[in-house]
């Protein structure tokens, strides 16, 4: 009995221990887990920190550019279009009447007269119909010569005189009608000139509209443009203009205008304009391209600045601009500056050479990017290097010349500009 107490009271013991034990396990194991979470949040969260705190003290370096000062020039204004040569006279010759070709009477190339033989189309039907009227005509002529004799004597009507008239005239109608025929069926030059390309050959069905040559009159020869309407008070009848072709590029051709179309084309806004060629020292021929500059009496105050200054898209366009406010010694490259930059639009004007003229958007004085513009962006670093050799580099293949591209030659602050400026 006492046994059985004993035991009773060991496992109570036993069962107490045990309720202890399990209970701090449990409240250790969350604890180092709850420390483990915390050293991992922790740690993020401080490479976190550390990675904002790196890139906020972070910058790119600057991209090395060259620049040229802005200066105004003067330009007697030019008005450029594009146009082609057109021959005095110019015809494709074609058939008035279908027929057979029987003779082709010139060779391709060839120059001929006015009124010259081109191509002989059969007239076999036509002679034979031809001989039916003549006869047709005589006898109408013989009962007409009867009718007067008769009425004469009062043997016949005037009314049937008239009726033999009108039968006569008829038949005289018939005969010019079938030699006119004749006359279509011998197809001639009709003016003088040289011939093209033949497009036709011997025996040959043609039909009206059929292209048999073409013929062209090459003595007094005119060039047609077409210039947009802001520039019409600026041309005028007889007043010059040079032009050029791809076929002669060391000629410069000169005409006049000659005609000024009276009307302003509504969809492209475009005037037409003829000149006539004053002086070709070589041949032109019809359809060739041209490129004609017409020069006025009006001045045009521009900023000049290299082509390659300006970049292109389909919001306009736009040059980069050293802003002076935001100029500072480069701690890195002795003697240089860095500056900041802006984005300015600029309405671009004509083009002189490798220049392009400046019509709005820029001051006199500013310094404009004139390489690595492909980098940069509204507000970006760039440094200064108008170095010789960097400028050669930057402007000889633009898309080379990186950040890390410097001239190893000490370049102070009042260096010359690039070529093309005239110095601040």
């Amino acid at each position: 009995m006492s046994r059985l107490v004993s035991e009773e009271v060991s496992k109570n013991a036993f069962g107490k221990v045990t309720g202890k034990m399990s209970k701090a396990f449990v409240i250790a194991t969350f604890s180092l887990i709850a420390i483990i979470l915390l050293l991992v949040f922790g740690f993020y969260f401080f490479k976190q920190y550390m990675i904002k705190t790196k890139l906020a003290d972070f910058s790119f370096p600057p991209v090395a550019v060259t620049s040229v000062s802005t200066h105004k020039e003067d330009w007697l204004e030019e008005i450029k279009a594009v146009g082609h040569v057109t021959a005095n006279q110019e015809v494709n010759i074609t058939p008035q009447l279908s027929g057979q070709i029987k003779r082709i009477a010139f060779s391709s190339g060839e120059y001929v007269e006015k009124g010259q033989l081109i191509v002989q189309l059969d007239t076999s039907l036509l002679k034979a119909n031809l001989k039916t009227s003549l006869a047709n005509l005589m006898l109408a002529e013989l009962e007409y010569q009867r009718q007067l004799k008769l009425l004469k004597t009062h043997s016949t009507s005037q009314d049937a005189v008239d009726s033999s008239f009108a039968k006569l005239s008829t038949s005289q109608a018939d005969v010019e009608y079938i030699q006119t025929q004749m006359d279509f069926m011998a197809i001639k030059a009709p003016f003088s000139g040289r011939l093209g390309i033949r497009n036709v050959n011997l025996g040959d069905y043609v039909q009206p509209g059929t292209s048999i040559v073409e013929l062209q009159n090459q003595d007094n020869q005119f060039i047609d443009f077409s210039i947009p309407e802001a520039y019409l008070s600026k041309v005028a009848l007889k007043q010059q203009v040079h032009f050029s072709t791809d076929t002669y590029p060391d000629e410069d051709f000169i005409a006049s205008i000659t005609a000024i179309d009276p009307m302003v084309d509504s969809v492209s806004h475009n005037l037409d304009i003829r000149a006539q060629v004053l002086d070709s020292r070589v041949p032109l021929i019809s359809g060739m391209y041209v490129e004609a500059n017409i020069q006025s009496n009006h001045m045009a105050h521009v900023i000049p600045l290299p082509s390659i200054a300006v970049t292109y898209s389909l919001y306009g366009d736009a040059v980069y601009v050293l802003k002076p406010e935001t100029k500072f010694a480069s701690k890195e490259h002795e003697g240089m500056f860095e500056y900041q930059v802006e984005r300015r639009a600029v309405q671009v004007g004509r083009k002189r050479g490798g220049n392009l003229g400046i019509l709005k958007g820029l001051k006199v004085g500013e310094q404009v990017v004139t390489s690595n513009q492909q980098q940069l962006k509204p507000g970006s670093k760039v440094l200064l290097n108008n170095s010789k050799a960097f400028a050669v580099a930057a402007n000889s293949d633009k898309t080379s010349v990186g950040q890390a591209q410097f001239s190893p030659k000490r370049v102070s602050s009042n260096s010359a500009e690039v070529n093309h400026s005239q110095g601040e």
